[in-house]
């Protein structure tokens, strides 16, 4: 997450300096203004895939504490059930919310 923030703030420097060089460069040589163009897109390449990266590791961190989550409950539910504190009916109907909050 920290690493992503860092490469926002440099981003936000960085990449309109590129962009305004490229525009000055392109009034005296077309070249110029490629090259600053591809050097300001170097540095978003690599910010990409970072995003990428801690994005697809948050949903996954996500899905796996939820997963643990209802397992628990579902096991406190059989305790209940098994000491008849309450019926199947009614676990079957916890458990339907349950279910139902996850997707």
């Amino acid at each position: 997450m920290k690493a992503l923030k860092v490469m926002s703030i440099i981003g936000l420097v960085y990449i309109p300096i590129c962009f305004l060089i490229m525009c000055m460069a392109a009034g005296f040589t077309l070249r110029g203004a490629l090259a600053w163009g591809i050097l300001g897109m170097f540095y978003a390449l690599p910010f990409s895939i970072v995003g990428l990266v801690i994005s697809i590791n948050l949903l996954k961190s996500k899905s796996r504490n939820l997963n643990i989550d209802i397992i628990d409950k579902l096991i406190d539910l059989n305790e209940l059930k098994e000491k008849n504190i309450i019926n199947e009916e009614e676990v079957n109907k916890i458990k339907a919310q349950y279910f139902n909050m996850r997707y």
